[in-house]
């Protein structure tokens, strides 16, 4: 007898934030092996194979849980489908350039280091944001209802008062020797998490 995908129970999503979570400690153990061996005078890795490896077993493990759930999955509407994959492709590139940048030789400070990186490891970043950004984003907006569209643009407007209002203040303060060199990735941390945190809001509420 077939049963209706759409009654089955919905698998847990625990599982994927456990694989993401698993995915950065296993970069994180990586990163750690070779600043100890760095400490030691020992031949240490090349930073790409940690965030190589576990980026490998994170999608092998992620595959693994959609197969087991595909018949959940096949349910959804092809909108559906386009508009977690956008939102998966954006949040596996963040998640893919912090590991990378961690596991530098700038250390634990290394998301807002501005410490020298390799030239390939650098335009291997910068081709991965640019397309791979691009190709979420069309993907994105192919799906959104007005709804979700209205709360984007809302976040999109906090993000952007909360980069125009400090900038120009510590760019100023700055040059009267009141504070330190400005930074770009502070800011737009900070304009990041004023677009989260708007756009969660009356997507959700």
């Amino acid at each position: 007898m077939n049963i209706d995908p759409k009654s089955q129970r919905r698998p847990s999503m625990w599982a994927p934030v456990l694989i993401g979570l698993g995915t950065a400690a296993l970069a994180g153990g990586f990163a750690g092996y070779n600043q100890a061996a760095v400490e030691h005078g020992d031949a240490a890795l090349a930073p790409w194979v940690g965030p190589l490896v576990a980026i490998a077993i994170g999608g092998i493990a992620l595959a693994l849980y959609v197969r087991r759930h595909a018949d959940w999955f096949r349910s959804w509407s092809p909108r559906k489908r386009l508009y977690w994959i956008s939102l998966t492709l954006s949040g596996a590139l963040g998640f893919v350039a912090a590991m990378v940048m961690q596991s530098g030789p700038q250390g634990s400070d290394g998301l807002f280091s501005n410490a020298a990186m390799t030239p390939t490891v650098a335009i291997a970043l910068s081709a991965m944001s640019v397309i791979g950004l691009a190709i979420a984003l069309v993907l994105y907006h192919r799906t959104v209802d007005d709804h979700e569209r209205h709360a984007y643009h809302l976040g999109a407007l906090a993000g952007f008062y909360a980069f125009v209002f400090p900038c120009p203040v510590w760019w100023v303060l700055w040059r009267a020797d009141l504070a330190p060199p400005v930074e770009a990735m502070p800011l737009f941390g900070l304009s990041l998490v004023a677009n989260m945190i708007v756009y969660f809001w009356f997507k959700f509420r």
